[in-house]
């Protein structure tokens, strides 16, 4: 009888030592797979762009009007730009005049020009510089764009500052509002909602969409990369789309896009734009 006790007894320490040494393996596997957890969210942390996040609730800080507005015509002078149905130079100074001419009659702007006149020729670099020497709150660079003879590409798109950079932020949000009102006066949005980055890999363009958040050490445009405040290019239409030409890059074309402008820059500061 005492030696069946003693047999009971140790099966029962060997199941209560089974039981403990289960609990403590799986304690262990619980506590590996929550470090496994914490070293996976520390390095998704560190992977995401600060400046990129939220941007969808992102609001500027705007201060006080009147506002400084800088308009940059690009090309001029000996520089042509893209050729077509009409040619870049003509269309993005014509659409230059169309914007300064809103925002001169508007008291919430001070309107800003990056060069003298549009037939002396200017680098961006030079007109980025002249755009500085007067303190500046916000930039658009107008633009034309071309493709291929027998192409069908039309279409708006705008190039703000790319991540990592200090206004990027506020280039994107701008680069929205004019996407935006472009969308509304009857534009197509080219790639993911009319908004891309450029890089520059040494002679070669790169052009990628706007979902690429990732902070990269190529310049961009020079004129966005140099002036030192949120800056946008745009791209208004094709200048080789007969249609695209009719609809913002004619007379009346121009004048079109650049109320589209004028509307996006009064989103951008939330102020009430004049009426047409």
């Amino acid at each position: 009888m005492a030696k069946h006790a003693v047999h009971r007894k140790k099966k029962r320490s060997h199941s209560a030592f089974s039981f403990r040494h289960a609990l403590v393996l799986c304690l262990c596997v619980i506590a590996v797979c929550f470090g496994l957890y914490l070293c996976h969210e520390a390095f998704t942390i560190g992977q995401r762009n600060p400046s990129t996040e939220s941007e969808d609730d992102f609001r500027p800080t705007i201060g006080e009007p009147p506002y400084r507005i800088a308009v940059d015509a690009g090309h001029g002078g000996s520089d042509p730009g893209a050729r077509g149905v009409v040619e870049e130079k003509e269309m993005t100074a014509a659409t230059a005049e169309a914007l300064l001419a809103w925002l001169e009659q508007d008291p919430n702007f001070i309107p800003l020009r990056t060069r003298e006149n549009y037939d002396t020729t200017a680098k961006p670099s030079e007109r980025a510089a002249a755009a500085n020497a007067l303190s500046p709150d916000l930039l658009l660079s107008i633009h034309g764009n071309s493709a291929p003879e027998g192409s069908t590409a039309s279409g708006f798109e705008c190039y703000p500052t790319v991540p990592g950079r200090t206004w990027h932020r506020e280039s994107y949000y701008f680069a929205k509002q004019l996407a935006s009102a472009m969308r509304s006066a009857g534009a197509s949005l080219r790639g993911r909602g009319g908004i891309r980055y450029i890089y520059y890999m040494g002679e070669t363009k790169q052009l990628v969409e706007s979902s690429h958040t990732e902070v990269r050490e190529e310049r961009s445009f020079t004129i966005l990369e140099d002036v030192n405040c949120p800056a946008v290019l745009a791209e208004q239409c094709f200048v080789t789309s007969e249609a695209d030409v009719t609809q913002f890059g004619s007379e009346d074309g121009c004048q079109r896009t650049a109320r589209a402008y004028y509307e996006a820059i009064c989103a951008y500061f939330e102020t009430t734009p004049l009426p047409e």
